[in-house]
């Protein structure tokens, strides 16, 4: 399959896969809500509680004392009211009034000093997780200079919609789900193919 620049085969994702899973459990059941995708959108889908805080810090967000009371008073129910819980990026083509609306929620959450790509990604897929991709450092590597803001939407979604990425994620769920009971990678079977691919991209950024 191909993620931004890089190129992995099923069998490599799997394994990379079941090392994440091994030493990310927290982030899997605090941070995804796994098993079963529990509390999809948060408790308040439509509002920013204390809880997606807390649960953003899980998966690295490192917010700081200020961002705290910026982000419970940013005034975005109305852009996240404008986008279902389970609205998909692969349905979010570019000119689209699902993809202007993603761009205009994103718009919400840009420009407070020391908030950046990192957290209001973290943020934004845990509010609307089939949608928006997490970013990071690694991750930027694997998507260059399209790494960012509506670019980078518009990356992951083309890798997302790629006719040979979709047969070879739909295998990697497969297999995922056949994992051994006691496999904590059984549990990513259950993640939004979005999920899995913003996983492989930072592991794959982060061994070049």
């Amino acid at each position: 399959m191909n993620i931004g620049t890089r190129k992995i085969v099923v069998d490599e994702a799997i394994a990379q896969l079941r090392l994440y899973a091994e030493t990310n459990g927290a982030v899997l059941q605090y941070y995804d809500g796994l098993p079963g995708m529990t509390t999809v959108g948060g408790s308040d889908p439509n509002r920013i509680t204390f809880e997606d805080l807390g649960r953003i810090m899980v998966i690295g967000a490192d917010l700081r004392v200020l961002d705290i009371p910026w982000l419970l008073e940013v005034e975005a129910e109305k852009e996240l009211a404008a986008i279902p819980v389970d609205a998909r990026l692969e349905d979010a083509a570019p000119g689209t009034e699902l993809f202007e609306a993603a761009m205009a929620l994103d718009d919400k959450f840009t420009g407070h000093r020391g908030f950046g790509h990192a957290k209001k990604s973290k943020l934004l897929h845990l509010k609307r997780p089939y949608l928006y991709p997490v970013t990071d450092s690694f991750i930027r590597m694997t998507y260059g200079s399209a790494s960012a803001g509506a670019e980078f939407l518009k990356a992951v979604r083309e890798d997302l919609v790629n006719p040979a990425n979709v047969r070879d994620f739909k295998l990697l769920q497969v297999r995922l789900i056949a994992e051994p009971a006691t496999s904590a990678a059984r549990l990513l079977g259950e993640v939004p193919t979005l999920r899995l691919l913003d996983i492989l991209a930072s592991l794959l950024g982060e061994a070049k």
